[in-house]
């Protein structure tokens, strides 16, 4: 009788252990925010995808040596990615003029050989390279494109202490024409590399790194680096890694530093205090409509790499954070935030844990959202760092970051 008594204690034990177990962890946030993972989907676009581009009413992405684009069917009420035309090599990035479809290549298959631009002419339906641009520079690193004129920004020449880049530019009427906008000068220290361009409507700014922001009016005339000024007036070199027009009524350019930090410019640069997404910044920024009809339900989105304060809560350190915007740029009171954690959210309110669960633990390199005469649905993409191109859409009734 003891032994048996014995036994069912043992029993209850371990049965109520075992309830304390189960209890305490669905009460944790860490295997709350596992139990709403979701099934991955096998990417259609694998690999590294570049950033997205509109060109001829469609939207374009490309990874590895494919350019894909995102079709509408009309009869089938459908929508979906198709293989376009290759340029030829490895596709690093792309950019689109009204006239034209532009694509850096590298020939080198580790991406650090020479890199080409091929142009995609629709009237032609084919792909044919830029020649004249490198000339005497080493390599192009990186092409952009606003209001009609593709920026190039090229390694020039190098020495022991740094690397000095040259900016190109090709304007869509004159698509023949390299121009050298701003030239690489071993006689100075302000030429660094472009990570960015946009255009207010009426100048065009250029986020060059940790030099400052190189301000052109006329695209034919000089560019005037702009540099950020502390208290004393002192020339201070921030670590810039993005740069965005707001599409508010005043066309603010805004800034993202290294840091978090965010910074406007205009015939300065000024610091926007008591805004910073106190994590670390990739550089990624796009704007988010919660529909086409309301101009101020929008959103800055801001890739991150991971955060300053060390954090045991969760095992996410990417993904991104949201802004707040109105017609002025910022929202007065607002600032970074999490996905879902805010009623205007890219992601269902209170949907936050499944954010962190799946776009969140992936490194984001670029966001962009589909344009509503493309897709009326406005869906938001991005391309993974290694995982391919990734949406946020309805999937089998639950709303969903996931593959595509």
């Amino acid at each position: 009788m003891v032994k048996l008594m014995r036994k069912n204690f043992v029993y209850k034990s371990i049965f109520y252990l075992a309830l304390t177990f189960i209890l305490c962890t669905c009460n944790d946030p860490v295997f709350y925010a596992i139990s709403l993972e979701v099934k991955p989907v096998e990417p259609q676009i694998k690999g590294v995808p570049t950033n997205f581009v509109i060109y001829d009413g469609r939207m374009y992405v490309a990874s590895g040596n494919n350019v894909y684009a995102y079709n509408k069917d009309t009869e089938q009420n459908k929508i979906f990615w198709s293989k376009e035309a290759q340029p030829g090599g490895n596709i690093m990035q792309i950019a689109a003029t009204s006239n034209y479809l532009y694509a850096l290549c590298s020939t080198d298959q580790n991406n650090d050989g020479k890199t080409v631009i091929k142009r995609f002419d629709k009237k032609n339906s084919s792909w044919s390279q830029i020649g004249g641009i490198l000339n005497n520079m080493d390599k192009i690193n990186d092409i952009f494109a606003t209001n009609d004129i593709l920026f190039i920004t090229a390694k020039a020449s190098s020495t022991y202490y740094a690397i000095f880049y040259a900016v190109l530019y090709i304007a869509n009427d004159n698509p023949d024409t390299v121009n050298e906008l701003i030239t690489a000068d071993t006689d100075r220290n302000d030429t660094g590399e472009i990570n960015g361009v946009a255009f207010d409507g009426e100048s065009y700014f250029l986020s060059a790194n940790d030099r400052g922001v190189y301000k052109i009016g006329d695209i034919s005339e000089a560019a005037l680096l702009i540099k950020y000024k502390d208290t004393n007036g002192n020339d201070v070199n921030i670590n810039f890694s993005g740069i965005i027009n707001l599409q508010d009524e005043a066309n603010t350019i805004l800034l993202i530093a290294r840091n978090g930090d965010v910074y406007t410019v205009k015939d300065t640069i000024t610091k926007i205090e008591n805004v910073s997404m106190d994590k670390m910044a990739t550089g990624t920024l796009a704007i988010w409509r919660e529909n086409d009809q309301i101009s101020s339900n929008r959103l800055l989105l801001a890739g991150r790499q991971d955060s300053l304060r060390y954090s045991y809560s969760y095992g996410y350190t990417y993904g991104y954070l949201e802004l707040e915007l109105d017609i002025n740029g910022i929202r007065d009171g607002k600032n970074f935030v999490e996905p879902g954690k805010e009623p205007l959210s890219t992601v269902s309110y209170g949907g936050n844990e499944r954010y962190q669960s799946t776009i969140g633990k992936n490194p984001v390199n670029y966001l962009f959202q589909a344009p509503p005469e493309i897709d009326g649905d406005m869906i938001l993409f991005a391309s993974t760092q290694k995982n391919g191109v990734w949406s946020y859409r309805d999937r089998n009734g639950i709303f969903q970051w996931n593959a595509e």
